[in-house]
């Protein structure tokens, strides 16, 4: 979607980006649309990096998400991205989309993926694996898995595929998830990575790789959605938890809601920031709480 078009969609918040960071992001396709969740968290995070207290508000939403790592997660000085890639990080060359953190947030000690969601991306939840739903895959863990090519891998993931380059996503979940999501799958089973866990793995273990590459010892994942469309993420991630995250780990990501977000920003004292908060609240209240439908 061409930032031209983008820039007139009414969901996007005046001044969330500039003209040359607009023309440069790459927006999704729906994009135009008013219940994009892409534009929706731009206008949420894009504009808070340009409020004076905008520390003192990642940082109450991170210690209310994270507790544990409360300690960590003072009002120090955090760094805003958004749209955020790496592809060597989970070796993820030769695809034209690789894994894309919608914003990071990065202080001299941690790192933190959002993912947001927000009408129709929060009521599907988290997005699988392609390779079994394009027929590449049996959809088990396991030799004979690879269709397409007929290797001996238990993923097609982990072989070169002409230009894309092995993924590292079941090399570096040895460090975090649990032994017996590695076990060998016979024909019929279901793997681990697929339906909603690839996407949490994916963000999980990027949080997790740029917090060593960059030598920041806490990461985590934190979702951020409107509370009346949270209950099918919270499922799916209480379900990563369970299954695939080691106990230690499961910590390391958390849901909360933008009606929650909305709060912080208004108690921020920030003239700016309160502007920001009655812009979002009425986006909710017309698109998620209403039945405003245009697009």
């Amino acid at each position: 979607m061409d930032w031209s078009v983008v820039k007139r969609n009414s969901t996007l918040f005046p001044g969330a980006v500039s003209e040359e960071e607009g023309d440069r992001l790459k927006w999704h396709s729906d994009a135009n649309s008013l219940h994009s969740s892409q534009v929706f968290c731009i206008s949420a995070f894009g504009a808070l990096r340009r409020f004076r207290n905008h520390d003192q508000i990642i940082a109450q939403v991170l210690s209310d998400s994270f507790p544990s790592m409360k300690a960590v997660l003072a009002p120090v000085q955090w760094h805003i991205e958004l749209e955020y890639e790496r592809k060597e990080l989970l070796g993820e060359y030769g695809t034209p989309q690789p894994t894309s953190i919608d914003v990071l947030l990065t202080s001299g000690e941690a790192v933190f993926c959002v993912e947001s969601k927000f009408k129709t991306d929060a009521d599907k939840g988290f997005g699988p694996c392609g390779q079994a739903s394009n027929g590449k895959c049996t959809g088990h863990y396991g030799p004979g898995s690879d269709i397409e090519r007929a290797t001996k891998a238990w993923c097609r993931l982990e072989n070169w595929d002409k230009t894309r380059s092995p993924r590292l996503y079941w090399a570096l979940g040895k460090a975090f998830f649990r032994p017996e999501v590695f076990q060998q799958e016979n024909f019929g089973k279901r793997c681990p990575f697929a339906d909603s866990n690839y996407q949490l793995v994916r963000n999980f273990l990027f949080a997790a790789a740029l917090s060593e590459r960059t030598g920041k010892p806490f990461f985590g994942v934190l979702t951020i959605c409107p509370r009346t469309r949270a209950q099918r993420v919270e499922e799916q991630i209480n379900a990563f938890r369970q299954m695939i995250l080691l106990p230690e780990y499961a910590e390391r990501i958390a849901v909360t809601y933008y009606e929650q977000y909305i709060t912080y920003l208004r108690q921020s004292g920030d003239g700016s920031a309160d502007e920001l908060a009655g812009f979002l609240a009425d986006r909710i209240k017309d698109l998620i709480d209403g039945t405003t439908e245009k697009e």
